[in-house]
């Protein structure tokens, strides 16, 4: 009892802090999610350094934060259902041929970047960067964690600059929810050839085609119209079942070495788009905003774990190289690949610095490789501070594109017919059709 109630009060604090933090964040021309972040990484230094340092361990003990991170995940949970529900292709926006190259655009040269810096770190042979496993688990994560686009503060970011229902925010969406799940495939196998454990790879391929086959059977029974009649009468049980269900999903895939994402998006998808006033939508717009709630929760208790482990070692030569080849493989590759799907340069740009945010699943896949001993202390620190960089540029970055190529979304929402409304520029509203069409003028 004790314990419950030391873990609500930490978690009203938390509540409660998050917002100046999303301020100070804002005023900063950061993503409020960088306030969010930046929070957890500061308590545990401001509680050593300005009272009893035991007090950090009392007040954030680990069954503490374990309280937290649960509720933080759950959040996170709700919160990428209704992302995954929102964020599918128009039809408008490109055709899925087209899909590919934004693919593979965003990836391979993220997997190229990595393969290059494994062969750097092989080279330097440094035991501050150089772990104790294979050079094929060396190569095979850091081809992940070049190739990685973070969906949580990927989504954060969007709703934050309210672009969420714009064309590239939906298609980084998209393709970040692809690469995520590609990502924690090599992820698995690096661990695999660390750990001499093939049979964790086959368990994870397994657990990505069942989710689709569920997905698939759960899109055909919500689409009943009795569904629909039921989520009309009774909305607030009906999501009520819908978050029990997203929180299970995403519990599920964590437990079996995935990520929470892969299970919350699929619910979301899961669930049919029945237009923006139905029963359906109506459901999963309640449990997304429920999500939104607890969202900062698990960003603080994420920044929290980063500032208790404290890795020694550090290159400058590492971390700008990791840097230059991040940042060039993200930005120009996802531009490269928007540009080959036909998307004007504006979105396409756009699109590449979205790509860029890495935030905290470039986190969870490094301190899943450190502790593999994939790689050391060292080289976790520069890739650390390069997640951080990139995810920290996005904003400012958006900012550039903006004024060399200005939009009218603003604060944009997108109607079901077709039309852009900007309630933040004042610009009156245009047909979705003229927006693919307009190139830089």
């Amino acid at each position: 009892m004790a314990l419950a109630l030391h873990a609500l009060a930490v978690l009203a604090v938390v509540l409660v802090a998050a917002r100046p933090a999303r301020r100070m964040a804002t005023l900063l021309r950061q993503p409020p999610v960088i306030g969010e972040i930046a929070l957890g990484l500061l308590v545990v230094p401001v509680l050593t350094t300005t009272a009893d340092p035991s007090l950090a361990n009392t007040v954030l003990s680990a069954e503490v934060t374990d309280h937290l991170h649960t509720v933080g995940l759950a959040g996170l949970a709700l919160y990428l259902t209704g992302v995954g529900h929102s964020a599918r292709q128009r039809r408008s926006e490109v055709p899925l041929s087209s899909y590919g190259w934004l693919l593979a655009g965003s990836l391979l040269p993220g997997l190229f970047a990595g393969m290059l810096v494994s062969g750097w770190v092989v080279w330097r042979d440094a035991p501050a960067e150089r772990g104790t496993a294979p050079t094929a688990a060396l190569v095979l994560l850091l081809a992940a964690v070049f190739a990685v686009t973070a969906v949580p503060v990927l989504a954060r970011i969007l709703t934050d600059r309210g672009i969420a229902d714009t064309t590239e925010g939906r298609l980084s969406l998209l393709v970040a929810v692809s690469i995520d799940t590609l990502t924690w495939l090599i992820l698995t196998a690096a661990l695999a050839a660390a750990t001499s454990g093939g049979g964790r790879l086959v368990r994870a391929v397994a657990v990505i085609a069942a989710g689709a086959v569920v997905a698939l059977v759960l899109r055909r029974l919500l689409g009943r119209k009795a569904v629909g009649r039921l989520c009309a009468r009774w909305p607030f049980p009906a999501a009520i079942v819908l978050c029990a269900i997203a929180i299970a999903a995403a519990m599920a895939t964590e437990q079996v070495g995935l990520t929470a994402i892969f299970g919350a998006v699929l619910v979301g998808i899961a669930v049919p788009q029945d237009g923006k006033q139905g029963p359906r939508s109506r459901t999963v717009r309640t449990v997304q905003r429920c999500g939104l709630l607890f969202v900062p929760v698990f960003f603080v208790t994420a920044g929290l774990q980063l500032a208790t482990d404290r890795p020694a070692g550090f290159s400058w030569a590492t971390l700008a190289l990791v840097l230059t080849f991040a940042t060039a493989a993200k930005v120009g590759g996802g531009y490269v690949g928007a540009r080959a799907a036909r998307l004007p340069t504006g979105t396409a740009l756009r699109f590449g610095v979205l790509m860029n945010t890495r935030g905290l699943t470039e986190i969870a896949v490094l301190q899943a490789g450190l502790s593999a001993g994939i790689f050391s202390s060292g080289l976790f620190v520069s890739l650390a501070l390069m997640a951080a960089v990139t995810t920290a540029a996005t904003g400012p970055l958006l900012s550039v594109v903006d004024r060399r190529y200005p939009t009218t979304y603003g604060s944009a929402t997108r109607p079901e017919h077709g039309t852009v409304t900007s309630t933040a520029t004042g610009v009156p509203p245009r047909p979705a059709s003229e927006e693919l069409s307009h190139d830089e003028a």
